[in-house]
């Protein structure tokens, strides 16, 4: 298969989404101790996102749409841009409602695993 610098494809996409999502799932405390200045490019090209979100929250999302924009930001145009930042805030606000929801160990899963072994029963 022939790799291109160009595009990025669905597939690379959705694996750096997927990693961003899992590093704004890292405590903030966690991030905030490592954390180094975005790059001014990043800022200058950010448009502010009309959120509601804590500001815990907006700098996990700002960190996540940095992420994305360090590696992958070359590859988009302005408008992109902006339409990733929304997208990105709009997942962080979901990310802080699944947070507040409590789970123990005695709640029931939504599905029950049952193992099938290709046998009917008898």
């Amino acid at each position: 298969m022939k790799e291109t610098t160009e595009r990025l494809s669905r597939r690379e996409f959705a694996k750096a989404a997927a990693l961003t999502t899992a590093a704004v799932l890292v405590p903030s405390k966690v991030v905030s101790q490592e954390q180094k200045p975005a790059p001014e490019a990043a800022k200058e090209s950010a448009i502010q996102t009309p959120a509601k979100l804590s500001t815990e929250s907006q700098a996990e999302a700002d960190m996540a749409y940095d992420t994305l924009m360090r590696k992958y930001g070359k590859r988009f145009t302005d408008e992109q841009k902006a339409d990733i930042k929304r997208l990105v805030a709009q997942q962080q606000g979901a990310l802080d409602k699944l947070r507040a929801a409590t789970v123990t160990n005695s709640d029931e899963p939504a599905t029950v695993f049952q193992i099938y072994t290709g046998e009917g029963k008898r």
